[in-house]
């Protein structure tokens, strides 16, 4: 009990400091039961979520939890806790998604959106009604996207797109909008968290003195300076999908329908809020890809983003494009 006291008790001196929520890590682990399988998502790690959620909204209704749980769809569903009691869930409002940021990955290595529309659809069973998720492509514990793209440009442009495409609080690591290699391509946790590269200087603008640890290859390119008049950059790219989504309320808040058009190696899916519907297609291939429009569903007369050739009810897709495409409602 008096380490679940000061745990609350941090939370609400940090809030009253300013912050606005927290990331809370291997949240599975809180409480162990015994060995194994027994440390994780024990019924006491719940309770205590659902504890420190309401000391965390009472103390601040807009405040922000976000839970690490690296496990499967199925087990991270708990973690949100009841969307009856409370709006969004009683536990953790957020949970990172790491089957579906390992099913993009995976799905753009291997040119098939069959995985991405696996989670999808596990999500849409098992996921609580009404809650935020939290979809990202890597983080500070894993090899960086680049590095596991091979440094492909379609096939990181098109994972960009995808992140900024899905529902819920889309999360970027440090980096991966300028291409920011791992340090060598190993496990060890230092070479996937080297200094970003704001220019191609010494320092390379994160320091005037001695960086604590060396740049990872590729800065001369993948950096800030250099992409920030390029529109043609992987970081306009990025910026580019972010103003889309801004101004889309479906992109922003709308619910998800998945169809199965255009076969397995394009990702098609529905957003839809408010008065607006948008169609998205996203090709993971390096072959221009086709979508035969879904009945009944009237296109506008350019796409809110990306690119693509409308013929009548075909849309198509270029190597490794993506588009959002406005329908009548």
């Amino acid at each position: 009990p008096p380490v679940r006291e000061e745990m609350k008790r941090l939370a609400l001196h940090w809030l009253a400091a300013g912050v606005d929520g927290f990331r809370l890590d291997a949240t599975r682990h809180l409480f162990a039961g015994g060995p194994g399988e027994s440390q994780n998502s024990q019924p006491k790690t719940y309770e205590f979520l659902r504890e420190l959620s309401a000391a965390v909204r009472d103390a601040d209704p807009t405040a922000i939890l976000v839970g690490e749980n690296w496990t499967s769809t199925e087990k991270i569903a708990p973690f949100f806790g009841s969307t009856d009691r409370v709006a969004g869930g009683d536990h953790l409002p957020m949970n990172f998604n790491f089957p579906l940021a390992d099913a993009i990955v995976r799905g753009l290595q291997n040119g098939t959106a069959f995985e991405v529309t696996e989670v999808l659809d596990a999500m849409a069973q098992l996921y609580p009604k009404g809650i935020l998720d939290a979809p990202f492509l890597r983080n500070h514990d894993q090899m960086r996207l680049a590095t596991e793209l091979g440094l492909h440009p379609g096939k990181m442009r098109a994972a960009a797109a995808v992140l900024l495409t899905l529902p819920g609080v889309p999360f970027l690591y440090y980096g991966e909008e300028v291409g920011l290699q791992n340090g060598a391509v190993d496990r060890p946790d230092p070479l996937k968290r080297t200094p970003m590269p704001w220019n191609d200087e010494a320092g390379g603008g994160f320091t005037g003195g001695e960086p604590w640890h060396p740049f990872s290859p590729g800065r001369e390119t993948a950096n800030v300076a250099l992409q920030n008049g390029d529109p043609g950059s992987l970081l306009s790219h990025y910026r580019g999908w972010i103003r889309a989504r801004k101004a889309s309320e479906a992109l922003r808040l709308g619910s998800l329908d998945r169809l199965g058009i255009g076969g397995s190696d394009v990702l098609t899916f529905l957003r839809a809020s408010g008065g607006e519907r948008v169609l998205v297609a996203h090709n993971f291939t390096g072959k221009a890809r086709s979508v035969e429009l879904p009945p009944g569903a009237t296109p506008g007369p350019r796409p809110h983003a990306g690119d693509a050739t409308l013929e009548g009810p075909r849309l198509t897709l270029a190597p490794w494009a993506s588009v959002v495409w406005p329908l009548e409602p």
